[in-house]
C-alpha cells in the first residue's frame, strides 16, 4: 500500500508544470505555490507570461512539438528540479474515419511525443534533486475507448504506456513516476476541441459525411446532456502524488471516472453496448437522414 502521508520536505522545492494555464494546471500551480513551493509554469502564448507572472510563478516559454524550446525550457528551468507535471494535452474527436490525417498526428505529436520530449529533457534535473517525482495526467479512456473519442483515447492510452515503463526505469535511480487518470472535467478543452474540428472539416466524400451525420447529431446531443466534473479530484490527486511518501503508481479520479474504469472488467459486448448507447450511437444512428 502506498504511504499517503506527507512529505513534509516540501519547503523552497521547485516543480514545472506543463499546461499551466488550463484547467488543471493553474489551480494546482496556485495550491503549490501557497504551499512554498518554486513553481515553473509552461506557456505558449506569450500574453500569458505576464499574467503567470503577476501571480508569482516562474513563466517558462514551451512549445511541447519544438525540440529546441522544450530544451531552452529545460535550461531556463535549472539544473535542479523536485518534481514535473505534465499537464499539457489537446483533444481531437470525431470518427476515426472523417478525422483528417493531420490531426491525427498533432494529437499524438502534442499527448504523447511532446510529454516524452519534456521529461527527457528535464530528466537529469530531476536525479540533481536526489529524489525527483513525475506526476503524468492522462485520461480514463486510456483504459476503455468510447466512440467517436478514439484519437485522444488512443495518445492517452499510448501515454499510458510510456509512464509505465518510465516509472520501472526510473525507479532505480530515485526518480518515481505516478499517472493520474480523471474522467470528464469542466474545463475548455472540449469546446477547444470541437473549434478546432469545425475549423479543419473533416475527410472524406460528402456521401461518406452524410453517413454519419446523424451519428454526430445525437452524439452531441448526448455530449451536451453529460454534466463533466470538477477539476478538485484531480488536483488533489496530483498534489499528492507530489507529497506523499510513497506516491502511489496511479490514481483515478471522479465519479465517472470509476465508473467507466470498471466498465473495463464487463464484457466485451456488453460494454460496447453501453458505450454506444451513451453517446448515442443506437441501431439508427447511421441511416440516412
Amino acid at each position: 500500500m502506498p504511504d499517503t502521508s506527507p512529505d513534509t520536505r516540501t519547503a523552497s522545492r521547485t516543480v514545472l508544470i506543463t499546461g499551466a494555464t488550463g484547467g488543471v494546471g493553474r489551480p494546482l500551480a496556485r495550491r503549490l505555490l501557497q504551499d512554498g513551493w518554486r513553481v515553473h509554469t509552461a506557456y505558449r502564448r506569450p500574453a500569458d507570461a505576464e499574467e503567470l507572472a503577476a501571480e508569482g510563478f516562474l513563466p517558462v516559454a514551451l512549445d511541447l512539438t519544438d525540440e529546441e524550446s522544450v530544451t531552452a525550457a529545460a535550461d531556463t528551468v535549472g539544473p535542479r528540479l523536485d518534481a514535473l507535471v505534465n499537464c499539457a494535452g489537446i483533444v481531437v474527436q470525431g470518427p476515426l474515419e472523417l478525422v483528417p490525417g493531420p490531426e491525427l498526428r498533432r494529437q499524438l505529436d502534442v499527448n504523447v511525443l511532446g510529454q516524452l520530449s519534456v521529461t527527457r529533457a528535464v530528466l537529469p534535473a530531476l536525479r540533481a534533486s536526489g529524489g525527483g517525482r513525475i506526476v503524468n495526467v492522462g485520461a480514463v479512456t486510456s483504459l476503455v475507448s468510447v466512440p467517436f473519442a478514439g484519437p485522444v483515447a488512443a495518445s492517452k492510452a499510448a501515454f499510458a504506456s510510456l509512464n509505465d515503463a518510465l516509472r520501472m526505469e526510473l525507479r532505480p535511480q530515485g526518480v518515481t513516476v505516478s499517472l493520474v487518470l480523471p474522467g470528464a472535467m469542466d474545463t475548455e478543452v472540449f469546446a477547444k476541441a470541437d473549434k478546432a474540428m469545425a475549423d479543419v472539416g473533416w475527410v472524406g466524400s460528402p456521401g461518406t459525411q452524410h453517413h454519419y451525420a446523424r451519428a454526430l447529431e445525437e452524439f452531441r446531443k448526448a455530449s451536451a446532456r453529460m454534466k463533466p466534473g470538477p477539476v478538485a479530484p484531480a488536483v488533489d490527486a496530483i498534489h499528492k502524488a507530489l507529497t506523499a511518501r510513497r506516491p502511489a503508481a496511479r490514481y483515478i479520479t471522479g465519479r465517472d471516472g470509476r465508473a467507466v474504469a470498471a466498465l473495463r472488467f464487463l464484457p466485451t459486448g456488453l460494454r460496447d453496448g453501453l458505450l454506444s448507447r451513451a453517446v448515442g450511437l443506437g441501431p439508427k444512428a447511421f441511416a440516412p437522414k
